[in-house]
């Protein structure tokens, strides 16, 4: 999924800390276009369950052998 402005706040929408993770996820986002979101649901120990958001993809890493 791209990342859409309106649409990750959407799904944001019980989140503490909305507008830092929106700033947060479009800034990687800028550095790497390439990460997608995900929703899944969580299931705590309790059998509690929150919805969460995964940014997924792959950050290229340079090192010398």
């Amino acid at each position: 999924m791209e990342l859409n402005g309106e649409g990750v706040r959407r799904l944001l929408g019980k989140y503490k800390f909305r507008d830092l993770t929106m700033e947060e996820l479009k800034t990687v986002n800028m550095f790497f276009p390439h990460f997608r979101y995900s929703v899944d649901t969580y299931v705590f120990k309790d059998s509690s369950q929150k919805n969460l958001l995964n940014f997924t993809g792959t950050i290229p890493v340079m090192y010398q052998a």
